[in-house]
């Protein structure tokens, strides 16, 4: 019982690092309008939110993300991310 009790312990630190990063990568490199604009979608689309907030944090962390993103730049990158994927449709004809 001990036992899961520390590992519980050790994933709930782990999660509070994770998030503890999240934000500071967040806060250096979105400007305060383009966070905002991130905490409103994530009360609309939080899935959505969440992968835009991943692909940030990982594109930071692996040097890629070298400036601040703005509120615009953020919205272009919405829009990229949420273009819908065009269907392809396979029609069967009787002969």
């Amino acid at each position: 019982m001990e036992y899961q009790n520390k590992n519980d312990m050790s994933d709930l630190e782990q999660r509070k690092k994770m998030e503890q990063l999240k934000q500071d990568v967040l806060v250096k490199f979105l400007t305060k309008e383009a966070r905002e604009r991130l905490g409103n979608l994530r009360y609309a689309h939080p899935e959505l939110a969440e992968e835009v907030e991943n692909m940030l944090i990982q594109s930071a962390l692996t040097g890629r993300l070298k400036s601040v993103i703005d509120d615009q730049r953020l919205k272009e990158l919405l829009q990229t991310i949420a273009q819908p994927k065009k269907e392809q449709k396979i029609k069967f004809e009787n002969k």
